[in-house]
């Protein structure tokens, strides 16, 4: 590591691929932590299938050091200066795929949760709920399906696709918070029970 400030400083600055590489785990750890928040928020009890789900993701969530790690390092491994991003290498290629794969698969291990829990009888809190995980399933599928695209571009396109990556996981960290909103707003249920959870 350099001594002086002006090399520290450069030096600091020649490693954002990584500083990109693990904001994207970041966020994307965030938007499963809050899905799985908002799963168990919505459901009265597990099953052996749904905790065979869950221990799928935490092995894909637990992968995500690793696979960071191996884009961070080799995302522009050729050049690491903005000037020149368009050029990409099979290395990096390889590298933004197996990051994207890793993503996906703990994007899928989600969906199947929620879609479990939905589908279940039995595992929802109340009809409402099991409505609200139904609905949540399906905002999760349509992530996974994106996240999938994104990994198939990541072996034409390794910046776009850590792009999209993070944009992806950016929105589905804050997407859930809209729809607590949302909610809220509703009248209460004729019970007269509030309508949120």
């Amino acid at each position: 590591m350099p001594t002086g400030q002006h090399a520290l400083l450069q030096a600091l600055g020649d490693e954002w691929p990584r500083y990109v590489g693990y904001f994207v785990s970041f966020t994307f750890i965030g938007g499963v932590w809050i899905a799985h928040s908002n799963l168990t928020r919505f459901i009265k009890a597990a099953d052996a299938d749904l905790m065979r789900l869950n221990l799928m993701l935490l092995l894909f969530v637990s992968f995500l050091p690793f696979t960071t790690g191996v884009v961070a390092t080799h995302l522009f491994a050729s050049n690491l200066s903005f000037h020149e991003v368009t050029i990409s290498t099979s290395t990096e290629r390889v590298a933004a795929v197996v990051f994207g794969l890793n993503l996906t698969l703990a994007a899928l291990m989600i969906y199947l949760m929620l879609r479990h829990a939905g589908r279940t009888p039995g595992l929802a809190a109340d009809d409402v709920a099991e409505e609200e995980l139904q609905a949540f399933a399906k905002e999760r599928r349509s992530a996974m399906l994106l996240q999938a695209a994104a990994t198939v571009a990541g072996g034409f396109l390794p910046l776009a696709a850590v792009i999209f990556y993070l944009a992806l996981s950016i929105f589905f960290v804050i997407d859930p918070f809209r729809h607590m909103r949302a909610r809220a707003r509703r009248p209460a249920r004729a019970n007269g029970e509030p309508a949120e959870y």
